[in-house]
């Protein structure tokens, strides 16, 4: 006897339902073929390594995990309704929804949290050398500094490095700057709900407001580093020794920090310009702040120790003619690199740099 269908089950396997399966499949496989072919497109040296994607990934599971958590916590305050919570999508699906919609490879986030894991990476493979002998290490050194500013800061750096290494534990949640943290919160709260519903809908959008004032973007590691580079205001003479000691503590954050400082580049941009495998920027802005032939050679060989991508005989190659560029033509190699982030992103795009 024929099972007759159930009328509050819709057909999932029937007339036009089968036309809309046809055309999600057309879909799915064109967006495999691109993916697979913009990853043959990418050399070795572009392709991120398994280590860091499964880093990112997990950044940003955290990211969302932590911030539906905040948000489900004010809503149900708000509300006074501890059941809200089945009215919300549960976590297990939110990253799915949101990785399908697009939301979770936005550019800039995905630059940001790749930037984050690389930084730390190279902090845990700089060569460790404490230039000072037996003394303490830099940072700690300056937390006993008899500048109370310069010891405040320090500590200050101490403890969100101290929170940046717990973070994946379930209660704390991954620093961005403070636009992104922004746009993330917003979707977050877009993606959890399931249905029209104007109260709830009134109580998320509270709820991000009281999340975004609770978060302050300052705990970032860079932000606590910079404070400590503006506390320390190094003088020229003092700087070399900073910059060195620095790397060879694990502390790029720090260095990156000090070369901020020194020259008023975008931390951002100049964190990017650390980090990239060449070089190049980086000896010309080495160079535009007048360091000499050894700090350059003990900057570089300690990037090039750390990070595999650099090529170590192509700048002990190259470091004659680096340390010949004087002073001010490196100035004005970089000037546009003080320029402010909006001109620099124009510039891009008409140069058909920018992102597509």
């Amino acid at each position: 006897m024929a099972v007759e269908p159930d009328p509050f089950e819709p057909p999932q396997w029937q007339g036009a339902a089968l036309s809309m399966r046809m055309a999600s499949a057309r879909v799915r496989a064109a967006a495999r073929r691109s993916v697979a072919v913009a990853d043959l497109r990418l050399d070795e040296e572009h392709r991120l390594t398994e280590r860091i994607r499964f880093d990112v990934t997990a950044r940003l599971r955290l990211l969302v995990e932590t911030t539906a958590r905040d948000l489900l916590r004010q809503v149900e305050r708000l509300t006074d309704d501890g059941g809200v919570a089945a009215t919300l999508l549960p976590h297990d699906r939110l990253v799915e929804r949101l990785r399908q919609a697009g939301c979770l490879t936005d550019p800039d986030l995905i630059d940001e949290l790749v930037a984050q894991v690389r930084l730390t990476l190279l902090a845990e493979a700089l060569p460790v050398e404490n230039v000072a002998g037996d003394a303490p290490s830099l940072l700690v050194r300056l937390t006993e500094a008899p500048d109370r500013i310069v010891a405040a800061a320090a500590r200050a750096v101490l403890i969100a490095e101290g929170r940046g290494r717990i973070t994946g534990q379930p209660d704390e949640a991954v620093a961005l700057p403070a636009e992104l943290q922004q746009r993330l919160v917003w979707i977050v709260a877009a993606a959890l709900r399931q249905q029209d519903d104007a109260a709830l809908d009134t109580a998320l959008a509270q709820a991000v407001e009281r999340v975004l004032a609770a978060q302050d973007a300052s705990e970032r590691p860079l932000a606590a580093a910079l404070r400590l580079a503006a506390a320390i205001d190094a003088r020229a003479s003092e700087l070399p020794e900073l910059l060195v000691e620095s790397l060879l503590n694990r502390q790029p954050g720090l260095f990156i920090a000090l070369l901020v400082h020194a020259t008023g580049i975008d931390a951002d941009l100049m964190r990017e310009i650390v980090l990239e495998p060449e070089g190049d920027r980086l000896w010309l802005v080495l160079r535009a702040l007048d360091l000499d032939r050894a700090t350059v050679a003990r900057i570089g060989l300690s990037l090039c120790e750390a990070d595999g991508r650099r090529d170590v005989e192509g700048f002990a190659d190259a470091l004659d003619g680096i340390v010949a560029v004087s002073a001010e033509e490196a100035r004005r190699a970089t000037a546009t690199l003080r320029l402010p982030r909006s001109f620099r992103a124009a510039m891009e795009r008409l140069e058909g740099l920018a992102r597509r």
